[in-house]
């Protein structure tokens, strides 16, 4: 065999070797849904993270590296006054919702695994609420198109539902997309009209979840405050 030919040969063989000692690596995750319902707070960061932030009465979905997490999540004018920081146990994978609540100057919080169900049904999306209003009253949640139909009762402050599916199809019943927040006496007292097009739409969220978020000063109608739903992406 012709030296060049033998060369080119363990040329070859030692790239292989290399090749296979140095693949791919992959980074473990988790995701963390932050939904920042804090009365009279700011938009909020995420430990080191300086470039994205879930503005008030939003959210943000981050990657964390999954085991003993730290996580802090502070007012980007005030990194020193935190609205969260605590560690908590997380796993590669793991699908996370942190629900940021209380006021500015007394901040809670809501951490919950989200187990996201599958999909056994043509065209619906599945619906959870989170009630993030420190000041209301126990709430109930109905579809205009059904009102005298409970979609979640005795909604209170800090609970968390489950999913629930409702049918979202190309034809929609009249005030199919309409969620209305009703009192204990059942008068509506704030609605979310989910829209046709966007992050969070009837476009958008067919065989997905969404969360609906209670948030604001109940009886208050107008400001930054003011009490009412807005919608959360999650898978």
């Amino acid at each position: 065999m012709k030296p060049n030919i033998v060369f080119t040969l363990l040329i070859l063989a030692l790239g292989w070797q290399s090749c296979k000692k140095d693949g791919p690596t992959f980074t473990p995750l988790a995701s963390l849904n932050v939904a920042n319902a804090v009365t009279g707070g700011k938009n909020v960061k995420l430990n080191t993270n300086v470039r994205d932030s879930a503005t008030l009465y939003g959210y943000k979905l981050f990657q964390i590296i999954p085991g003993e997490t730290a996580i802090k999540l502070y007012p980007t004018n005030n990194p020193a006054a935190p609205y969260y920081q605590q560690t908590n146990t997380t796993v590669n994978g793991g699908i996370y919702s942190l629900f940021l609540t209380g006021t500015a100057t007394a901040p809670e919080s809501i951490f919950v695994k989200d187990e996201i169900p599958s999909f056994s049904q043509d065209s619906i999306v599945r619906v959870r609420i989170v009630n993030c209003s420190a000041s209301s009253s126990v709430l109930s949640l109905t579809l205009g198109s059904s009102p005298t139909v409970n979609l979640f009762s005795n909604i209170a402050y800090k609970s968390v539902s489950a999913f629930n599916g409702i049918d979202l199809k190309s034809r929609l019943a009249v005030g199919g997309n309409v969620f209305q927040l009703r009192n204990p006496a059942g008068a509506v007292i704030a609605t979310y009209t989910l829209p046709a097009t966007g992050t969070v739409s009837i476009a958008s969220s067919r065989f997905k979840n969404i969360t609906l978020v209670v948030k604001g000063v109940f009886g208050t109608t107008s400001g930054t405050d003011a009490f009412g739903i807005y919608a959360m992406a999650n898978y």
